[in-house]
């Protein structure tokens, strides 16, 4: 790979777990147990490593239904799906929706797997498109788990919502142009 597929790969998996940051800016209080500011992140974590792993095998499922010439587009159009999720999830969090409060255990494992879902949309087309590789489960998981952990202990504020949006608004932004590279360069 060349610096410049590295960095762009890098931004890809930064970008398809950002679902991550906004989710869980202030799911841990601070009379929570301190195994708890481990867990969340772990389980965002892993529920992307897993959904992005799920995702690779029904992929290659029905990789036989696309001729290697439409596979590109194929992508492409998977990463704007994607995308345009992502843009309407950031207007969505700024009318205060997105925002959850979690009491359960159970509720942050469907917490987690909900957020991973733009994981397993864009795994169904790995057999075409994997960024690192073999590593790419690996890459997610650890992505899903920085997201969670460096976002997890941020105090909810009224003004978070905008900050949260401007997240996810970026990585959409992202998104595109990486989808457009992928398409119209041999960068990636």
């Amino acid at each position: 790979m060349t610096t410049s597929a590295i960095i762009i790969s890098i931004l890809y998996v930064l970008c398809l777990t950002s679902p991550v940051a906004t989710r869980s800016v202030g799911l841990v209080r601070a009379d929570d147990k301190p195994g708890q500011k481990w867990l969340i992140p772990l389980m965002f974590g892993v529920s992307q490593g897993l959904m992005a792993l799920i995702g690779y095998y029904l992929g290659k499922l029905v990789s036989h239904l696309f001729v290697a010439e439409f596979a590109p587009y194929v992508v492409f159009v998977m990463m704007l799906v994607v995308a345009v999720k992502m843009f309407v999830d950031s207007m969505r969090i700024l009318k205060g929706k997105l925002l959850y409060t979690v009491s359960k255990e159970w509720d942050f494992i469907l917490l987690s797997i909900m957020v991973a879902f733009n994981t397993l949309l864009m795994s169904l087309m790995s057999f075409c498109f994997m960024p690192f590789g073999q590593w790419f489960f690996l890459a997610m998981t650890a992505a899903g788990f920085l997201w969670s952990f460096f976002t997890v202990r941020i105090e909810f504020t009224p003004k978070m919502p905008r900050k949260l949006s401007f997240i996810e608004f970026s990585a959409a932004v992202f998104m595109v142009v990486i989808a457009i590279l992928y398409l119209f360069t041999d960068l990636i």
